[in-house]
């Protein structure tokens, strides 16, 4: 059996690697078998890619220990008494399971000899390392029943005319840059989300704003909202972007330009590592007061009208805060995290949809809204008209209204 990987090779006498391979991991391939029909001696046999000088490792009785905790991640190591080597895999997790399977069945002399192949201890050539990126240019390029390559770290599919998601790309494991722009897909998977390495997801040119029930769980999922750097969403026709976008931590550029929008979430206050912001060509009125506590680099609001009616937009009672209130805003202010897993969902929307005084307390329904003209500050600001922009704000109390209410 053989499997092409990333090896490195440790000395454990001496704690330096071996002197065939590089201090870092290097691609070459791992082969178990015998030398010849007559000897049931097993090695595993380990040839690099840039040296074809063989290392090969007795099996039976010299293997200390297969260390495989990781090996969902496509992560391994075999640890060989004589020479005091340890074998550090990086490989497909499919791949990599039935090789240390077939490690561990011939340590437990489960394994029939005769299945071994006889050729497997020749010098192999190991093929060049797994191309990374892939771009479909047309549907006859399209892998339809083989299937996209394991070791993609780059997809792009642009200008398709795709109409849904390819759940293959769910298989992607290592994939770190999806690109679906120009096509006509109207919704993801919730999976998508679960994807580990996803950084770039650039949806442009779709119609995610067509379908009046799309949704958005994609962007409840942990490794997403931990990883994804970068999110177009641009030329959508989207009326609307959901609260769930504030959950996206590691977000630092977001595209939004050339759609239907007339407001942005509340919840874009928490994205504090987001640096560029495109919200060109849209139908915003006025913007969250939240975004101006944020560290934007770029700010991009060209085409859009700003027009507001001040006196409709603004609300002046202010009651005594019920006890659910009272509850979500210890929660919001402690940041304790919470879920639909802990929670009722009811609950769990209600407190994303929290809003934030200008002095930075959390309120919900028990405030005073009201439009407020600020001048923008941020390093670079892209805009049509000026750079004095309504922005729609919450006042927690008749002190902050007395304070700042008079803003304009």
């Amino acid at each position: 059996m053989k499997i092409n990987c990333r090896v490195q090779v440790s000395d454990r006498t001496l704690n330096v690697l071996h002197p065939l391979l590089k201090r870092t991991p290097e691609h070459g391939c791992l082969v178990i078998g015998r030398q010849s029909i007559k000897n049931n001696e097993l090695y595993i046999l380990l040839q690099t890619l840039k040296n074809q000088c063989r290392a090969k490792y007795k099996v039976n009785d010299n293997i200390e220990m297969i260390f495989d905790k990781f090996i969902g991640h496509g992560k391994a190591t075999i640890r060989i008494k004589e020479p005091p080597h340890d074998l550090l895999i990086q490989s497909d997790p499919i791949s990599l399971k039935g090789f240390i399977r077939v490690v561990k069945l011939v340590l437990s002399k489960k394994v029939n000899l005769s299945t071994i192949a006889i050729s497997n201890l020749n010098t192999k050539k190991i093929p060049n390392a797994q191309r990374k990126k892939l771009v479909i240019k047309n549907n006859v390029e399209y892998p339809t029943l083989k299937g996209f390559p394991r070791y993609t770290e780059e997809l792009i599919i642009d200008g398709l005319n795709r109409k849904s998601f390819d759940l293959q790309i769910l298989r992607l494991n290592n994939l770190k840059v999806l690109n679906l722009s120009n096509n006509q897909i109207r919704s993801l998977p919730k999976d998508l989300g679960s994807m580990q390495h996803l950084q770039e997801l650039i949806l442009s040119g779709n119609r995610l704003g067509k379908d009046a029930n799309t949704k958005w769980d994609w962007l409840d999922q942990d490794n997403i909202k931990k990883n994804l750097c970068l999110l177009d969403l641009s030329s959508n026709c989207l009326t609307e972007i959901p609260n769930k976008i504030g959950k996206l931590n590691g977000l630092v550029n977001l595209k939004l330009g050339v759609n239907l929008l007339t407001v942005l979430p509340r919840s874009m206050r928490r994205l504090t590592s987001l640096r560029y912001l495109d919200l060109s060509h849209n139908c915003l009125q006025y913007l969250p007061e939240g975004i101006r506590k944020l560290q934007i680099i770029d700010l991009n609001i060209r085409e859009n009208p700003f027009e507001v009616v001040l006196q409709s937009h603004c609300h002046y009672s202010i009651l005594v805060p019920s006890l659910v209130d009272c509850a979500a805003e210890i929660i919001l202010n402690t940041s304790m995290s919470y879920d639909a897993s802990i929670i009722p969902r009811t609950l769990v929307t209600y407190l994303d949809s929290a809003t934030y005084c200008i002095c930075g307390k959390v309120c919900f329904q028990n405030c005073i809204r009201k439009i407020l003209y600020f001048k923008l500050r941020f390093p670079v600001v892209r805009y049509s008209f000026g750079d004095i922009i309504p922005f729609e704000c919450y006042l927690c109390s008749s002190r902050c209204y007395n304070l700042y209410g008079n803003i304009v």
